[in-house]
């Protein structure tokens, strides 16, 4: 198991997952570009983003301020509850958004390239089974 534990961990930290505040393709922190990737898909309160992002309330107001300042995103309040903040991409925050995500997609693909055929969709199926079973457990877990 330790094994398992050390490549996971090495395989997280290779993506950043980590180290959170580490400039990711010289634009963001890696924890701006969650958010920016998570915002394709749409407009999320602040509450619930950071909640997806699993990071604290506080931690999600200060990377909204960040990706705000740089015109990225744009927060608003919701016309049906004035307590809450609904944020979505600018037009450069999409553009933004888009291109690190192409960059994520080319990073995966070139990674598969190094697998076989066979290892590859091994490799799919058990990171499609590690997913679900991390957001089984993801309340559970305490780990830095």
């Amino acid at each position: 198991m330790k094994q398992v534990v050390s490549d996971v961990v090495a395989f997280c930290r290779l993506f950043g997952t980590f180290e959170r505040e580490q400039v990711c393709c010289g634009t963001v922190t890696v924890a701006q570009c969650v958010v920016l990737q998570t915002l394709l898909e749409g407009t999320w309160d602040a509450t619930s983003l950071a909640e997806q992002t699993r990071v604290t309330k506080g931690a999600m107001t200060r990377l909204l301020d960040g990706l705000q300042e740089r015109g990225f995103v744009e927060r608003v309040r919701d016309p049906d509850d004035g307590r809450r903040w609904i944020v979505g991409l600018t037009k450069s925050g999409h553009a933004e958004a888009e291109r690190l995500r192409q960059m994520t997609e080319r990073s995966v693909e070139l990674i598969f390239s190094k697998l076989s055929s066979t290892q590859r969709k091994q490799a799919a199926s058990s990171l499609h089974a590690l997913r679900e079973a991390v957001e089984e457990v993801r309340d559970q877990l305490d780990c830095c």
